[in-house]
């Protein structure tokens, strides 16, 4: 399903419910889904799929959405594009923490992320790649699940306790194992300011922490690379207390692109 905020009360009279449906249907892209067709569409937004056809007529009408010769599936159309490139256009923080990423990525031969929640997921805005012989193929726009990631762990992390407690259950709906591994990171968080999530099968371990604007605006930035390079030790000692003082360095940035936004 399509991550999508809660939707208002039915007594929000100022709510256009056709455009909110429109948007869903463009959310629904992302760098792992690239193509879609309208059945995979109406199952990832639970809308019925005569919506979905009127609705994504619509939008390739206006350029947002193109179909695909000979796949019988859509993509965004310069329309969409456009507007992606002018909101991130529109963020010269981005310009400005970029440097400093790169060089904790070429440090520590790791990929370094930020990225900001979109329902449940925490979605790339930038993405430094270091020297690493692991090439995650992960990029801006990419969705990352926020309760079975580091960087997820760590925007709930920061959070307020009843949020904390609602993810918890969340965080848990695996399996113990799950909910106990969440645990252990809200904890850490808590002593260290930085979660770490182990991925064994993979080989790959990463460390996030929050960089947090005004009350509850937040970013989240992570570390990840092959565990050999980033044993669960190093980023104890080193890698974890590095990241929370770059997260530290670029807080200002952000709040002062707040205030003159």
């Amino acid at each position: 399903m399509a991550e999508v905020p809660d939707r208002p009360e039915p007594e929000d009279r100022q709510f256009v419910v056709a455009l909110a449906r429109g948007l869903e249907i463009l959310r629904c892209f992302d760098a792992e889904h690239r193509l879609l067709g309208t059945t995979e569409i109406a199952a990832r937004t639970g809308l019925p799929q005569p919506t979905v056809w009127r609705l994504s007529h619509t939008l390739q009408k206006l350029g947002y959405l193109v179909m695909v010769p000979g796949a019988e599936k859509l993509r965004l159309g310069p329309a969409a594009v456009a507007l992606g490139g002018a909101a991130l256009a529109g963020q010269e923080s981005l310009d400005l923490v970029r440097p400093r990423m790169q060089e904790l990525a070429d440090r520590y031969h790791s990929a370094v992320a930020l990225g900001r929640r979109d329902g449940d997921s925490i979605v790339y805005l930038l993405r430094c790649q270091g020297d690493s012989p692991l090439l995650m193929n992960l990029r801006v726009g990419s969705r990352i699940p926020l309760y079975r990631s580091a960087i997820g762990w760590a925007y709930l992390a920061s959070a307020a306790a009843g949020d904390r407690d609602q993810a918890q259950q969340e965080a848990g709906a695996p399996g113990p194992e799950a909910l106990q591994a969440f645990r252990d990171a809200m904890e850490l968080y808590d002593e260290r300011g930085f979660v770490i999530h182990c991925r064994p099968q993979h080989h790959v371990n990463t460390v996030a922490t929050a960089i947090v604007v005004q009350g509850n605006d937040r970013y989240v930035i992570s570390c990840g690379g092959p565990a050999s390079a980033l044993p669960v030790e190093f980023i104890l000692d080193e890698v974890g207390p590095e990241l929370v003082k770059l997260a530290a360095e670029l807080q200002p940035i952000f709040l002062l692109g707040r205030r003159y936004a």
